[in-house]
C-alpha cells in the first residue's frame, strides 16, 4: 500500500491568511524549520497507479498539481482517482469536493449522517449527489476499482460542525469517524483519524491493530488557543484530543506498535517547528509529525 500526505495542517493551513501567530510569521518569511503546509488530506493506492483520497481539503487543486501520480494522462481528463472518503462534514475536510465538481469519474463515500448533513443543507454539494454513496459503521466497501483496498468507518468521538448545529440531524456516532484501510492481499492496515475528542477504547483498538496510523494532532496542549487568545475554547471543547497533558494522545500512541504520525496540526502548534523542543519530545516517543509530500509504503 502506498500513502502520500497531500496536506498536513488544520483548517486555514500554514500560514493562515488572517493569522499572525509565530508559526505563521515564520512560514511567511520562508523559515526552513516552519515550512508552509496545506490543509489535511492523504492519498492511498494499492499500486501507485490509481489513487483514493481521504478527506477533500480546500487546497485540493494545489495538492493534486504537486502530486505527479495523480495527474491526468496527457491529452485526456482521465484523472487516476477512484474514491474520495470523508470522515466528517467539517469544511476543511469537504470543500475540496467543490473544486473537483468539474468531473465525476470518481465517487464520494461517507456515512449517511455526513451525506445528509451536506446535501440537505448546502445546495452546492448537490452537484455531487449522483456520485455519493453512504456506508454504515464497520461495513466494508472497496476503496479502489480493482477492489484491492477495503475501507471501513469506525466511530471517533467528535461534534457537529458549527455551521450545521441549527439544521443537521441530532449528532450520532456517524457524525465523526475514522477510516481503516486494509490491503486485502497483504493484510497491511492503515488507520486515519484526523479529528477526535479522545482516544477511547474503540479508537485505541484500531490503533493497536494498525501498521500505520495518522492521528489528530491539532493542539499540543488543551489550553493552546487560550494562551494565544484569552476566552478561546480549549481543545476538548473543539473536539480535538491534545498531544500532551491529562488525557493527551502521545502516551497512548507511544504504547502502540507500528508507524504513528500526527496530522491536522493547528497553525499555533509548536510541533510545526522542526527544531522545537516539543517536536523532539514527540520524536522521542516514536511518533512523527506528518508533512506535505511525505510518502510511505507498507
Amino acid at each position: 500500500m502506498k500513502i502520500r500526505v497531500l496536506g498536513s495542517c488544520a483548517g486555514g493551513g500554514l500560514p493562515q491568511w488572517n493569522c499572525g501567530c509565530e508559526n505563521c510569521v515564520r512560514a511567511r518569511a520562508g523559515d526552513p524549520d516552519v515550512p508552509a503546509r496545506t490543509q489535511p488530506s492523504i492519498a492511498v493506492s494499492a499500486d501507485g497507479g490509481r489513487w483514493s483520497i481521504l478527506n477533500a481539503a480546500p487546497d485540493i487543486r494545489t495538492q493534486l498539481a504537486a502530486t505527479a501520480p495523480l495527474h491526468p494522462r496527457p491529452g485526456t481528463r482521465d484523472l487516476p482517482l477512484d474514491t474520495v472518503v470523508l470522515t466528517n462534514a467539517e469544511l476543511d475536510h469537504t470543500i475540496g469536493l467543490l473544486v473537483l465538481r468539474e468531473a465525476l469519474s470518481y465517487r464520494v463515500c461517507s456515512t449517511e449522517w455526513v451525506r445528509r448533513a451536506l446535501l440537505d443543507h448546502n445546495a452546492c454539494f448537490r452537484l455531487l449527489d449522483g456520485a455519493w454513496g453512504a456506508f454504515g459503521l464497520d461495513r466494508p466497501f472497496p476503496l479502489d476499482r480493482d477492489e484491492r483496498l477495503e475501507a471501513r468507518f469506525f466511530p471517533a468521538p467528535g461534534k457537529t460542525p458549527g455551521f450545521l448545529k441549527e439544521v443537521a440531524a441530532p449528532y450520532s456516532a456517524e457524525g465523526n469517524v475514522g477510516v481503516r484501510v486494509t490491503e486485502l492481499e497483504t493484510g497491511k492496515r492503515l488507520v486515519f483519524v484526523p479529528g477526535t475528542r479522545e482516544i477511547d477504547a474503540g479508537v485505541r483498538a484500531e490503533l493497536e491493530n494498525a501498521d500505520c496510523a495518522f492521528v489528530d494532532g491539532t493542539f499540543h496542549t488543551a489550553d493552546e488557543l487560550q494562551r494565544q487568545r484569552p476566552g478561546a475554547p480549549d481543545a476538548f471543547v473543539m473536539a480535538h484530543v491534545p498531544v500532551t497533558g491529562p488525557r493527551g494522545s502521545l502516551e497512548t500512541l507511544a504504547g502502540t506498535p507500528g508507524r504513528r504520525l500526527y496530522i491536522h496540526m493547528n497553525n499555533t502548534n509548536p510541533i510545526l517547528d522542526a527544531n522545537a523542543p516539543e517536536t523532539h519530545s514527540v520524536a522521542k516517543h516514536g511518533v512523527e509529525v506528518a508533512r506535505d509530500g511525505m510518502e510511505i509504503e507498507l
